[in-house]
């Protein structure tokens, strides 16, 4: 499913150097262990214990919280359902008291949109501090791409301000104790046995963003070949190190998800086989080479649901927890695509979780307890409790497994990596009258969109014109690759290439400061459009056509991925002037990722793509506009907008999209090898373009 902030605004408007990253760490650089220091029987090297003494199984209670930054009426409201539940949860053996939670963990996206700009920026209070105050415990936090900002809140692409997070740890001027982040990646052991002391639980903080947020970081410190890995040489040698019963990974992206970003090596939509790191496949390969196995659990946040998800072969004993529910809500988006014990989306939530050693006196092996909480700020006793009682979602207990022995891959340290490429000149040989098969469709939406935003305030309008006439550039490189599609003409193909930078010209020279929030982002997302080309890793005619095509793409991905942001940001009170602007955003992320995926599938046609999997994606991207339509005049307050184009705009794009489609549907069965000859012009092209720097 969609984001409902992805949707219902659409419709409305259409109508290393490392950073210190082992300074936390307890571990020393040793060969990874065969775990037989962490058993799954009781009494298995538990050098005979004191348990049977009179002393229960040594145990951990803790919180598992994500993506809670926001500052929201939701956030306030986690943070008293957490207070409540840690208060319930205080146990009593006998004459020993024990507290209900000893510690939470936070899974990154700290602080919304786009983290903070200094230690004492005042929005350590406004989104932690005041929203979590009942819960007086210590925090042991990770980074998100939300905490990472170059350009636009949420892009990753600029580490650096992630810095101010982990000094907030040693600030003097902090509000509280309760911040801790001693480095962008750390260990934290808790808890001790009672029986052979040790660690209960080793938690293990990774920094994922300069390895999956996909794009790289002007600063060369987050380079994935210096920080990626030295962090990936730490956690081999910390996780093999650690003698701990649970070793428990924590970072901010998973490597399983059923929500809308999905699993590493297929994040957000991306055109995998053409962009892997974009997708998230440099995050895989880190997670198998360097935790997979060796720990027990992984927990992810972003995105904003609750997951438990199963173990799965490439990834050995790992099970998987995401919590990304703590400030922000979505929909779950594939609830099939992983096999899952427990999952929610649409609600705010998190976790109890409660670790227990292995007892001898009663043969119970160690344990992992999870509870799973969802919280609604509306009702009494916040969904968590009715009636005095705790009232959890779900419960499980999962027994401390053996590692299967997987044989670690080499995919991360092994890659091949790349350099900088020099960005593209804008070509001078784009057609602005060119018109395809998609003419009517452009002409229908332009006209809908300029109806819409008519009531925008007048300092704005210019604005939104400007963005409108950005846009259609890019639907014209769509339009033109799918006229090449259907005819096999090269022209047409270097028309949609030219199409891509002439929109990265029209875009980054608007002056979008003056749009409301989260809009006057805009801006920043085009630049990073326009200084995009080239971070693939090869200059045009260095490497295949493959790398050619995305030399194109990747900018157009990390724009898609930008637009979702901003899109993301709007708060929950939207002002009127929103939806139209929201709308146009979206309009713009659909058809610039779904040019991506298009352009993916031709230069894979003469490997693993299919004729029709390349008109697949086009015919995808068109109904795709054409089903969020649909919604047109169904969102709350709709009927203040008489200018929106109604149902009949839906009706009117479906007919020209069933023409468009048929037309593809009948280029397949004809045959391909023309397609393939729209390859051959592309590296030329852009080797051209690059002599002209």
């Amino acid at each position: 499913m969609i984001s409902p902030w992805k949707i219902l605004p659409l419709v409305a408007a259409i109508t290393l150097a490392a950073c210190g990253g082992d300074s936390g760490s307890t571990s020393t650089a040793v060969a990874p262990s065969d775990n037989t220091a962490t058993p799954n029987i009781p009494g298995e090297g538990d050098g005979g214990g004191d348990i049977g003494a009179g002393n229960p199984p040594a145990a951990l209670r803790f919180i598992v919280i994500g993506d809670s930054g926001s500052g929201s009426e939701g956030q306030y409201a986690v943070g008293n359902a957490i207070a409540e539940v840690c208060q319930q949860k205080d146990e009593f053996v006998g004459d020993m008291a024990f507290p209900g939670c000893d510690l939470v963990v936070g899974l990154g996206d700290n602080i919304y949109e786009s983290g903070v700009t200094s230690v004492d920026d005042p929005q350590f209070e406004e989104k932690f501090e005041k929203p979590f105050e009942p819960v007086q415990l210590p925090f042991y936090m990770v980074l998100g791409n939300h905490d990472n900002t170059a350009y636009v809140g949420g892009d990753g692409a600029g580490n650096a301000r992630g810095e101010f997070q982990v000094d907030y740890t040693y600030f003097d001027g902090k509000l509280s104790s309760r911040w801790n982040m001693p480095d962008r990646y750390y260990q934290h052991s808790a808890g001790m046995t009672t029986t052979n002391p040790r660690p209960l639980v080793d938690f293990f903080a990774l920094d994922s963003n300069p390895i999956a947020g996909g794009f790289a970081d002007p600063d060369l410190a987050y380079a994935y070949h210096t920080y990626g890995i030295d962090q990936r040489n730490w956690a081999v040698n910390a996780l093999g190190s650690s003698d701990a019963v649970f070793k428990i990974a924590m970072s901010h992206h998973p490597y399983l998800s059923n929500g809308s970003h999905g699993n590493a090596g297929n994040y957000d939509g991306v055109p995998s086989e053409l962009l892997p790191v974009l997708a998230g496949e440099r995050w895989k390969a880190f997670m198998e080479e360097a935790v997979c196995d060796q720990a027990d659990f992984l927990f992810a946040g972003h995105d904003h649901d609750l997951q438990v998800l199963n173990a799965v072969p490439s990834c050995g004993r790992t099970e998987f927890v995401v919590s990304g529910a703590a400030g922000k809500t979505r929909s779950l988006a594939d609830t099939e695509r992983n096999a899952a014990r427990y999952q929610q989306g649409d609600t705010y939530g998190f976790f109890w979780m409660k670790a227990i050693e292995a007892d001898p006196a009663t043969m119970t092996p160690a344990k992992l307890c999870v509870e799973a909480y969802t919280v609604d700020p509306q009702v009494e006793g916040l969904g968590v409790v009715a009636n005095g009682e705790l009232q959890p979602a779900f419960t499980h207990c999962f027994e401390k497994q053996m590692m299967t022995m997987m044989t670690a891959g080499n995919d991360f340290s092994g890659q091949a990596l790349g350099g900088y490429a020099l960005p593209l000149p804008l070509p001078e040989g784009f057609d602005a009258n060119f018109t395809g098969p998609l003419k009517e469709l452009r002409e229908t939406l332009v006209s809908g969109f300029t109806e819409a935003g008519a009531g925008l305030p007048e300092e704005q309008r210019q604005v939104f014109d400007q963005l409108l006439a950005g846009s259609d550039i890019l639907f014209n490189a769509l339009d033109a690759a799918t006229a090449a599609i259907l005819s096999g003409d090269s022209s047409e193909m270097n028309q949609s290439i030219e199409a891509v930078l002439a929109g990265a010209e029209q875009l980054q020279a608007i002056d979008t400061s003056g749009l409301p929030e989260p809009f006057n982002q805009l801006g920043g997302a085009f630049d990073a459009f326009a200084a995009g080309f080239g971070n693939g890793g090869f200059e045009p005619g260095e490497g295949d056509t493959t790398a050619d095509i995305a030399f194109i793409a990747a900018p157009l991905v990390e724009l898609a991925r930008n637009l979702d942001n901003i899109v993301d940001g709007i708060d929950e009170q939207v002002p009127e002037d929103v939806p139209v602007l929201a709308g146009l955003t979206t309009v713009l992320s659909t058809v610039t990722l779904g040019l991506a995926n298009t352009l993916e599938q031709l230069v894979l046609l003469d490997t693993s793509a299919t004729g029709e999997q390349l008109i697949g994606t086009v015919a995808a991207t068109l109904e795709q506009l054409v089903e969020d339509v649909l919604w047109l005049n169904q969102i709350p307050g709709a009927e203040d907008f008489a200018t929106l184009p109604g149902d009949g705009l839906s009706s009117l794009l479906l007919i020209v999209v069933r023409e468009v489609t048929e037309q593809l549907d009948e280029r397949v069965l004809n045959p391909l090898d023309p397609l393939l000859d729209l390859l051959s012009p592309i590296t030329g092209l852009l080797v051209g373009l690059l002599d002209l720097l």
